[in-house]
């Protein structure tokens, strides 16, 4: 066997194995407390929703969606005041008559 052919099969070898590291590396399946998943955000946003009136303050909304009894402070423990601006900015998408 030729030196070429031995370094060949060496390279494919090792490069079989780095990509068998990486594929056990990168997660494969949702985290429990993971509060971007589709899911996550529809209840968000009914909260907010649900929490909202006429007049209201940012820093008031988040202190009454915080307050709202079917927010999980356990699953949505990253929740902070840039996420709720985040969350306005995406529901506003969906609906552009909606203004806070």
């Amino acid at each position: 066997m030729k030196i070429e052919s031995i370094m060949m099969i060496a390279f494919i070898g090792g490069l079989g194995l780095a990509v068998w590291k990486l594929y056990y590396f990168f997660p494969t399946k949702r985290l429990a407390d993971d509060d971007t998943t589709p899911e996550s955000v529809e209840l968000l946003e009914r909260i907010m929703i649900e929490s909202y009136h006429e007049g209201i303050s940012h820093s008031e909304l988040y202190t009454a969606m915080q307050a709202h009894s079917d927010f999980d402070p356990e699953h949505f423990w990253r929740f902070n005041e840039n996420r709720l601006r985040h969350l306005i900015e995406h529901y506003r998408f969906k609906n552009p008559d909606f203004r806070l």
